[in-house]
C-alpha cells in the first residue's frame, strides 16, 4: 500500500447530522426547504458551495456566486459553533490510522469541508499528527465527484515522501457514492463505510464495512 487517503464527514467524525443542520438553518433564511432524506440521498459529499447551488437549483432557485458567497460564509460560522459543541470521532479511525502510520504508510485527508473545519474534525479525532497534508474545498476547482482533490493529495504525499506514489496501490476511505466515484475513477481502491448511505448506495466500493473498527492495515493491503 503506497498511501492511505480518507476522507472527513462521516469517516473521521461524525459530522454530518452537524452539516444538515446548518444547511437547514442557512436555506431556510432562503426560504427554501432541505429535508433530511433529501440531504442523505442526494446532497452527500458535495461541498458547501455545490451542495447550496444543487439544493437551490431543485427547488427552482438560481443563487448568484455572491449569494453562495454569503451562504457559505453562514454556514462556515454555524458549523464551527455546532462542531465545538458536539463533534465525535467515528468509532475505530484513531485505531486505524495509529496503525497505518505504524506501518511506515503516508496518510492524507480528502475533503469537501473548508480547512478550519476539517482540521477541527481530524484533531478532535487524535489524528492529526498522523496526517501529512489536509485536502480541503479551498485547495481544488472541483469538488468531488471529481476526482481533482484525491490527484491532489496523492502529488502531495509523493512530494512529501520524495517518491513516486501509485494511484493503484493507494486505498481511500469514504462514506458518499460522490466521493467513490472520485477515487474510483483515478485508479484507488476504495473502502466505504455504512454510515451515511445505506451499504447498497455504496456497491462501487471495493469493499463495504459498517464501522472501521472492524478494520486492520491487513484489511486495506487486502483491497490491493
Amino acid at each position: 500500500m503506497d498511501a492511505l487517503i480518507s476522507d472527513c464527514d462521516g469517516v473521521i467524525v461524525d459530522s454530518e447530522p452537524i452539516h444538515l443542520v446548518c444547511f437547514q438553518q442557512v436555506l431556510a433564511e432562503q426560504s427554501v426547504p432541505l429535508t433530511e432524506e433529501a440531504y442523505y440521498a442526494r446532497y452527500l459529499g458535495f461541498d458547501d458551495h455545490d451542495c447550496l447551488a444543487a439544493v437551490g437549483r431543485d427547488n427552482g432557485r438560481e443563487f448568484s456566486e455572491d449569494e453562495l458567497a454569503a451562504m457559505t460564509a453562514a454556514k462556515t460560522d454555524l458549523v464551527q459553533q455546532h462542531m465545538h459543541d458536539g463533534l465525535k470521532p467515528m468509532p475505530g479511525v484513531a485505531e486505524l490510522f495509529r496503525a497505518v502510520g505504524a506501518a511506515s504508510v503516508p496518510m492524507a485527508v480528502c475533503s469537501g469541508g473548508l480547512r478550519a473545519e476539517v482540521a477541527l474534525s481530524v484533531k478532535t479525532a487524535g489524528v492529526f499528527d498522523l496526517v501529512e497534508t489536509l485536502v480541503c474545498a479551498e485547495d481544488v476547482r472541483l469538488g468531488k465527484p471529481d476526482p481533482e482533490g484525491y490527484a491532489l493529495a496523492l502529488t502531495r504525499l509523493s512530494d512529501a515522501t520524495g517518491r513516486p506514489l501509485a494511484a493503484v496501490r493507494t486505498v481511500v476511505l469514504e462514506d458518499s457514492p460522490a466521493g467513490i466515484e472520485a477515487a474510483k475513477s483515478i485508479g484507488m481502491k476504495v473502502l466505504a463505510v455504512a454510515t451515511s448511505y445505506e451499504a447498497q448506495a455504496l456497491t462501487q466500493a471495493d469493499r463495504i464495512v459498517p464501522t472501521l473498527a472492524e478494520v486492520g492495515v491487513a484489511d486495506l493491503k487486502g483491497l490491493l
